[in-house]
């Protein structure tokens, strides 16, 4: 490059580099040819000449990627070189620069967490907040760098971060960041267990996304690392803080079977009922179905309303006494053998318009469970007032009261089920994309 034009950069003159422009047209263009190359715009950055740095970035956006012979873009400069400003002024310009890799795949956010510039990588994080999943050559993410260089306040910060996330798939991403393996095996967890770092352990396992009994590729959980080292006083803390935690040894782990086992395995009739409503839902379009949506809301509105307001409306305070006597006050007029057909047809309606609801919405836990709870609470308010206004109030409530605490009790012993499943569930060695959370089946399979 030429020397003229190093100079103007590290002076940050304009008006020195607009002169060499007016000399040499293509002296930018021969330089951005070159692969690797000190750019103007390198010097501008280690030098924090601000108004320079933007003024090149203008004429040639191109320099900002670039990588110098030492695997460095303008960005890494900058921080290497402390120049805060020109580093936000850079962020600004394409915040995606701080995912930019350079040498062995650091990247600029993986460079200021390992300088502890904590305030620099709030930033980051602000401005791009996918940068926290980014790994370098050694398949460490922005969490090993931290523990590894004992920066426990920056850890927190991350750890904060991605639990504090809320956009589309932001669990995956949690779950991916705080699990991710590197080259090893090794997670953050592994790192910190390996190095006897008990604050950085305190801080991982104080988020519930943090799987305790992942193993690396030795077959070693990070309570297993912890037992084949030598027996201390602080071994021994570490030890049961993982152990409260739900951390176990490999050897007392259930074992898993691999998906290609379960995939030659028949398929059972609960997986082709789910099956047959994912295709279900996946042909349907998304006109049609916001448009069943609508129409199933309406069923269920109307249905509901019938059950409070039946035909012929019910008898009032003031009913006159018959020679059966004085009917009772908000029971329904009409005759029994028409209030039997209208409570069969309006609860199959009302049931029907459920189902349709429930195949119409979108798959996964996060819709499935709340919307079960909702329904189950709406039915037994559908069947409480239909009992409210039936003569044989005492055999229909008791008779539909009993169905509701059979389905509640059901509902109930799933969920403690689930829950208990939960606590024993370990990665299966099912796919190392799936076990790194980078993938489900679910996810696979389209739904």
């Amino acid at each position: 490059m030429d020397s003229r034009l190093i100079s103007a950069a590290q002076n940050g003159s304009i008006d020195d580099l607009y002169a060499l422009i007016d000399e040499d047209s293509y002296i930018l263009e021969t330089i951005d040819v070159v692969p690797f190359i000190n750019t103007p715009l390198h010097v501008a950055s280690a030098s924090g000449k601000l108004a320079f740095a933007m003024e090149m970035i203008n004429l040639k956006p191109s320099f900002a990627r670039k990588l110098n012979t030492y695997g460095l873009s303008p960005l890494h400069l900058a921080i290497e070189k402390g120049q805060t400003r020109l580093t936000l002024g850079l962020l600004k310009f394409d915040p995606d620069l701080v995912r930019l890799p350079g040498k062995e795949g650091t990247t600029p956010f993986h460079m200021v967490v390992k300088r502890g510039e904590i305030d620099l990588m709030t930033e980051f994080l602000l401005a791009c907040p996918t940068c926290v999943k980014d790994v370098n050559v050694n398949g460490e993410t922005s969490l090993h760098i931290a523990i590894i260089n004992e920066k426990y306040e920056e850890l927190e910060v991350l750890v904060g971060w991605v639990q504090r996330l809320c956009h589309t798939y932001a669990e995956t991403l949690e779950m991916q960041v705080l699990n991710k393996r590197d080259q090893n095996g090794n997670t953050a967890l592994h790192i910190a267990t390996y190095q006897n770092k008990i604050k950085a352990i305190k801080i991982l396992l104080g988020s519930r996304m943090v799987n305790r009994n992942i193993h690396n590729h030795n077959g070693f959980t990070a309570l297993d690392i912890l037992l084949n080292q030598r027996p201390d006083h602080r071994n021994r803390e570490i030890e049961k803080i993982i152990r409260k935690s739900g951390g176990k040894s490999a050897n007392s782990l259930p074992k898993s079977k691999k998906m290609s086992k379960l995939l030659k395995t028949p398929i059972n009739f609960t997986e082709h009922l789910f099956t047959k409503t994912s295709r279900y839902r996946n042909q349907t379009s998304d006109g049609s179905r916001n448009a069943l949506l609508v129409i199933a809301a309406l069923i269920i509105a109307t249905t509901y309303q019938i059950a409070l307001q039946p035909p012929g409306g019910v008898y009032q305070g003031n009913a006159e006494e018959t020679s059966g006597g004085k009917k009772s006050i908000g029971t329904v007029v009409m005759e029994m053998k028409y209030l039997y057909v209208l409570r069969v047809v309006n609860s199959m309606a009302f049931e029907g318009a459920i189902i349709l609801a429930f195949c119409m919405l979108p798959a996964g836990n996060d819709y499935l469970w709340p919307f079960l709870w909702i329904t189950m609470l709406l039915h037994v308010s559908y069947l409480v007032s239909m009992s409210v206004i039936s003569p044989d109030t005492i055999w229909y409530l008791s008779l539909n009261a009993g169905s509701s605490i059979v389905i509640v009790l059901f509902c109930m012993m799933l969920f403690f089920l689930r829950w208990k499943w939960s606590k024993k569930k370990i990665p299966e060695h099912r796919s190392e994309l799936i076990l790194e959370g980078l993938t489900t089946l679910d996810q696979a399979k389209g739904v």
